[in-house]
C-alpha cells in the first residue's frame, strides 16, 4: 500500500508542475503515504474488539462522555474535518470503560467519512455491542472543505445528533443530556 501510494503522490506532484527532485519534495511522497496509512487506519480495526464490558447493578442514570476530539477526512474531497463528540447512554446492567468511547470515536474517524455517518456508526456500535437502554451521540465539526475552498466560510460548525433507544422516545432525557454538554 505504501509503495503504490508513494507512486501516486509523486505522479500527482508531477502533474501539478512540481519538481519532485527538489530538496523539499524528495521525501514528500513517502511522508504522505505514511500519513494516509496512519490517518486512515480505522479500516484495519473492528469496533467489537473495543467492547470489554463490566456488570453494574442498580444504576439508574445516564453516563455522559464528552469533549472527545477527533480528526477525519471528508470522503468527498479528502480534506480534513475535525471537532468533538459527546456520547450519552443509559446502561442496561453493563457499562464500558470510559477510554473505549474515545477509541471508538478514533476508530471511525480514521476512515474516509461524512459527519452524519461517523455519528451514526458510533451510536450503532454502542447499541450493538454494549446493548444499553438508549444512546445519544452529538458531533460538532468544522469542515475544511467548507472553510478553505468552495464557500470559504472558516469557523462554520456542523452539528449532528443521533438518538437510539430511550433517547428516541424520552424528550426529558434528551434535554438533560443536551444541557450537560
Amino acid at each position: 500500500m505504501i509503495e503504490k501510494t508513494q507512486k501516486i503522490i509523486k505522479e500527482l506532484l508531477d502533474s501539478l508542475g512540481e519538481d519532485t527532485t527538489r530538496n523539499g519534495l524528495i521525501e514528500t511522497p513517502s511522508r504522505v503515504a505514511k500519513m494516509y496509512k496512519q490517518v486512515l487506519s480505522g479500516y484495519e480495526k473492528d469496533p467489537k474488539d473495543l467492547f470489554k464490558v463490566f456488570d453494574i447493578d442498580d444504576f439508574d442514570g445516564t453516563v455522559i462522555v464528552g469533549d472527545i476530539r477527533f480528526y477525519s477526512l471528508c470522503e468527498h474531497h479528502m480534506i480534513p474535518f475535525f471537532g468533538k463528540v459527546y456520547i450519552g447512554y443509559v446502561p442496561n446492567n453493563k457499562i464500558l470503560g470510559l477510554s473505549k468511547f474515545a477509541r471508538l470515536v478514533e476508530l471511525f474517524s480514521q476512515r474516509l467519512q461524512v459527519q452524519e455517518k461517523l455519528t451514526s456508526q458510533i451510536a450503532d456500535s454502542i447499541m450493538e455491542y454494549l446493548k444499553p437502554k438508549g444512546v445519544i451521540v452529538v458531533s460538532h465539526a468544522e469542515h475544511l472543505c467548507m472553510s478553505m475552498r468552495g464557500v470559504k466560510k472558516p469557523g462554520s460548525i456542523t452539528k449532528v445528533i443521533v438518538k437510539r433507544g430511550l433517547f428516541n422516545s424520552d424528550n426529558n432525557l434528551v434535554q438533560e443530556f443536551l444541557s450537560q454538554i
